[in-house]
């Protein structure tokens, strides 16, 4: 992540403005070639050029819509992590060693421990919800103290 407050690069704005103007003077030639003929067998060859017009802005755009989307979800999961990082069980460990544990019934694993329950809660301003210090959403955040029941609790740290 390089801390970027939009999800496109200065090179996916150019591309996609060059693309919507080669689209769009395909458009006008192939709209004012297509005016000055009289047979409709003339005017086909200048829409299909009008089609390749089209295509050139949609593509130009799909691409755009692409970049942002693939953008926001580096974002987010950057954010916010889908797996915890120390889940022994995903080890491709060896699997004689899963065949003989594969009949035992498996304990939970214990939640989280009693004194991250002991945190102080903060809230930045402008926030409805309380958070842990080390939250992500507050993070480089000027944050205030904030009681347990002062306001909704977090889903992200979930205090």
């Amino acid at each position: 992540m390089d801390g970027r407050t939009v999800p496109w690069r200065d090179r996916d704005v150019m591309t996609v403005c060059g693309t919507s103007l080669a689209g769009i003077a395909l458009l006008v030639t192939s709209w004012f070639g297509a005016s000055a003929e009289v047979s409709t067998a003339r005017q086909a060859a200048w829409l299909n050029l009008g089609v390749a017009g089209f295509a050139v802005c949609a593509g130009g755009f799909c691409l755009w819509l692409l970049r942002a989307r693939r953008t926001l979800g580096e974002r987010r999961v950057a954010l916010i992590a889908l797996a915890p990082a120390d889940d022994e069980d995903a080890s491709a460990g060896d699997t004689s060693l899963r065949d003989t544990h594969a009949h035992t019934t498996r304990t939970p694993r214990p939640g989280p421990a009693d004194d991250t329950l002991a945190l102080p809660l903060v809230r930045a301003q402008g926030m409805d919800r309380v958070h842990h210090p080390d939250c992500p959403l507050v993070a480089g955040k000027d944050v205030t103290p904030a009681a347990p029941g002062a306001g909704e609790p977090c889903g992200v740290c979930a205090p």
